[in-house]
């Protein structure tokens, strides 16, 4: 759901939580109150009753359209568009090009395989260092790279920290600008930390979404 926007995430969280209330508690009534089985039967031919005399006549005479099937008709749409949506947006975060130059001949586009090589080859002597994984995302329009540094049991970790900062500040030369990046220490020294380390390598560094 991290691709997806905040407010669609919230207000599926939210109707899904209510559904499952709202089952809950008719579940506890049916179980704990004698009559509930027989009112709640009655309430729903009441509420069908009423439906079929708000919904079911016809909007005009000489056709079967109602007023159910047009609001049927326009939620179904609805969700339509909404997944739509939902599916063209996922997976859009990330992203396969860091950097897109201008130059008299057109324009020349960076792909995230060059400055993870970069950041890697820098950062294998480390000793602490046993694996380095480099991903880019966009946020806010801005091309930003993900640092993942998996550490050796017994890393320290203002030591990696000091090399991945380095690493960092030479690619930023290789390239001639600034990229946002979010550097993740994981592994090694977790246990005696009892947390993943994260750092943030540039003043303006972004987590992804």
């Amino acid at each position: 759901m991290n691709d997806t926007n905040r407010v669609i995430n919230r207000l599926l969280l939210a109707v899904t939580g209510l559904i499952a209330l709202a089952a809950a508690a008719l579940a506890v009534a049916l179980l704990l109150v004698p009559d509930a089985g027989r009112i709640w039967r009655g309430v729903g031919r009441s509420a069908t009753t009423t439906a079929d005399a708000a919904f079911g006549q016809p909007l005009w005479p000489g056709t079967t359209i109602s007023l159910a099937a047009l609001v049927a008709l326009v939620v179904a749409a609805f969700f339509v568009v909404l997944l739509i949506a939902l599916i063209l947006r996922a997976g859009h975060g990330s992203t396969s090009t860091v950097l897109t130059l201008q130059t008299p001949d057109g324009s020349v586009e960076l792909d995230t395989a060059v400055p993870a090589t970069l950041l890697s080859e820098q950062l294998k002597p480390v000793p602490g260092v046993a694996g380095v994984a480099v991903s880019a995302y966009r946020v806010r329009r801005t091309p930003a790279l993900k640092v993942t540094v998996r550490c050796r049991r017994g890393a320290s970790p203002r030591e990696v920290t000091d090399a991945v900062d380095e690493a960092v500040t030479l690619l930023d030369a290789a390239l001639g600008t600034t990229l946002p990046v979010f550097a993740q220490l994981v592994g090694g020294f977790r246990s005696r930390l009892q947390a993943a380390t994260r750092v943030d390598t540039s003043t303006s560094a972004a987590r992804p979404s």
